[in-house]
């Protein structure tokens, strides 16, 4: 992952020996720190590790954090490596990685430690203790890369009771192979490739020859077919010989709709906002990371939501809060006002710090999982510029998750009263994405800028805690509007956040140009986005039409970025049409315009829904368009997932 200049690392290099003699595995190498680590000197939160792909000679090379860096808090906590090479067998292990800033760590330099809850050796994977584990636990002490290597083993002389010769036992006897009497495969001959991880036995070491007639075929490979390859007729992917494509968004783990974007159905909380910064007396702080500690103040276990890169203000009082850097153009005033804090609490009463920017500064309230109002919420501050709290009694003292989001909404922390207590809570359903324009990024037309859009709520109903709305009014494929067009953001605002799921809708700003024009940004785009990307999941939605009879540039621009998503395997929606294809560009179901009639809000007479749907300025949606807007996408995403 890329870390802030000065962040103290090391880099962890190894190699994983094949298990089958003279060649090296393939596959991924996965690091997970145990907990989320926070740079107080740095204003940086690393929130985990990451996988690394295994290069052709089985080595890899990674920079990571060491569990000794100065200033990385908290303490105690601990690298989870979990090894998954190709052909090979699985190993989970918790280890420390030590060195000074700028060292080299090699694999073989780990050895497995308790994991952080003072569990004993190795922690079990998925599937049960591996080999490995099972040795740790009889006392083994050596290293991972050593462990792997005895796998393989040194070659040896035929077995002189091998019936099968160099190729595997001979049965019951079990004298052929590396690994003796038990030999069930022995019988096959030829098939029998792994002797050297058999039991132990009494026959002797078999080694395989280059030149051993039974491991040789002398007839010459038939040519691959042409049009096999790329830009083939048939090129191989999971679509042409019929395989499910690898993904783990599919309809069955999707929430219960009825509830996904419901209220909130208990007491009621009692919120009240006044000017000032100074919380009940006796109150605690859980302060941001970067934001400087006093007396008893202490760093809160906050898990933000919906955007990353957070720094406090350059002075006071903005040193005071934080805000995100991940959206374009990436600076502490550069408007990306569209987040999430969540945490889980006990208390009865909490108090939020906040600074009050505008009438535009919002927020929503929700508690275990449901919100407590449908829209944004007015912060009730007095004076632009100054400090607020907002002080929230939600009834009764009890265990919670609390999630607030925020709009044009400096945070500066939580307060709670004393024995009450506080801890990070997951985010759910992976992290999704939006790269837009202002139907995504919102308007004067819907209340809550961004965050009162169909994006949140088409989130909320497809399960995603973690929705980053990386909108900007006026942009698109060609048009950069007053920021930059969507393949000069894609760098700074999605790639390095890695989303799980990629929601790209644009075009409305850019069809009046060239179509050809649209057509190339749409090719370099998405090329670059799966080249990036190769593990989200994308889906492209065509161009706006606020209206049932858009122009022909519009249903130019719908066509064009249509077929240029059929030529990157992304699947696409149409607006205009309701039309859904899959990644090989083939019709799916068509569900009706999402737009019709050409009414318009306060209009005498409207025909369909774009009288309610549509404001005033005859291109945004109202809160009411939005709502429609997020089932009519949710329903099309959910039909493309695989069930």
């Amino acid at each position: 992952m890329p870390f802030p200049a000065g962040t103290p690392t090391v880099t962890l290099t190894g190699t994983l020996p094949s298990a089958v003699g003279g060649g090296a595995y393939s596959g991924t190498i996965v690091l997970t720190p145990s907990t989320e680590l926070i740079d107080a000197e740095r204003h940086a939160i690393y929130p985990g590790g990451g996988t690394v792909e295994l290069d052709a000679n089985g080595s890899f090379s990674v920079e990571v954090i060491p569990n000794d860096a100065d200033g990385i808090a908290p303490e105690g906590w601990r690298w989870r490596i979990d090894l998954q090479p190709a052909g090979g067998g699985r190993t989970i292990f918790w280890t420390d990685i030590h060195g000074p800033d700028g060292a080299t760590v090699h694999l073989d330099e780990l050895l497995p430690v308790p994991a952080p809850d003072g569990t004993p050796g190795v922690q079990q994977g998925p599937a049960g203790a591996s080999a490995y584990e099972l040795a740790v636990a009889d006392g083994y002490t050596g290293t991972v890369t050593q462990w792997l290597a005895s796998l393989v083993g040194p070659a040896g002389a035929t077995g002189p009771a091998g019936a099968t010769g160099a190729t595997g036992p001979a049965g019951p006897a079990g004298a052929t192979g590396a690994t003796g009497a038990t030999g069930p495969q022995g019988a096959t001959g030829p098939a029998g490739p792994q002797p050297p991880l058999g039991a132990a036995g009494a026959g002797d070491t078999i080694a395989l020859k280059s030149t051993d007639p039974t491991t040789t075929n002398a007839r010459t490979p038939t040519a691959h077919a042409s049009t096999h390859g790329a830009g083939g007729s048939d090129p191989i992917s999971p679509a042409t010989i019929g395989a499910l494509a690898t993904t783990t968004w599919r309809r069955r783990d999707l929430p219960d709709q009825a509830l996904a974007d419901s209220l909130y159905t208990g007491a009621t909380p009692t919120i009240s906002t006044a000017q000032t910064t100074t919380p009940t007396a006796g109150y605690l702080k859980y302060a941001p990371a970067g934001v400087a500690l006093a007396g008893s103040d202490t760093t809160g276990p906050f898990q933000y939501a919906g955007a990353g890169a957070f720094a406090i203000g350059a002075t006071s009082p903005d040193t005071n809060y934080v805000l995100p850097t991940s959206k374009y153009p990436n600076t502490y005033a550069s408007g990306q006002s569209v987040w999430s804090v969540e945490f889980g609490t006990d208390t009865q009463v909490f108090q939020v710090r906040f600074k009050y920017i505008s009438s535009a500064t919002m927020y929503r309230l929700s508690i275990d999982g449901r919100k407590v109002s449908d829209l944004m919420q007015s912060s009730g501050g007095t004076t632009s510029g100054s400090g607020h709290m907002l002080t929230v009694d939600l009834g009764s003292a009890a265990p919670r998750r609390i999630r607030i989001d925020f709009v044009t909404m400096p945070f500066g922390g939580v307060y709670l009263p004393p024995g009450a207590i506080m801890w990070q809570v997951p985010l759910r359903g992976g992290r999704l994405a939006v790269l837009g324009d202002s139907i995504s990024d919102g308007a004067a037309g819907n209340t809550g800028a961004g965050a009162g859009t169909w994006f949140a709520r088409a989130a909320r109903l497809l399960g995603s805690t973690d929705a980053w709305e990386q909108g900007r009014g006026g942009t698109g494929y060609i048009t950069p509007g007053a920021y930059a067009v969507f393949q000069d953001r894609i760098a700074l605002d999605v790639v390095p956040y890695s989303p799980d799921r990629l929601i790209i809708w644009g075009g409305y700003n850019d069809n009046t140009g060239s179509q050809s024009a649209i057509s190339a940004a749409a090719a370099s785009l998405y090329s670059a986005l799966k080249s990036a990307l190769p593990s989200c999941q994308m889906y492209v939605i065509g161009c706006w039409a606020p209206t049932g009879s858009p122009a022909g540039s519009i249903t130019n621009t719908d066509a064009t970025l249509r077929t240029q998503a059929a030529a990157a395997g992304i699947p696409f929606i149409s607006p205009i049409t309701g039309a859904c294809y899959d990644a090989t560009g083939s019709l799916v179901a068509t569900h009706g315009p999402w737009i019709t009639g050409t009414g318009r809000v306060g209009a005498t007479t409207g025909t369909g829904n774009a009288d309610t749907w549509i404001s005033s300025d005859g291109v945004h949606p109202t809160d009411t368009g939005h709502i429609g807007l997020a089932r009519r996408i949710t329903a099309a995403i959910t039909t493309l997932m695989p069930a």
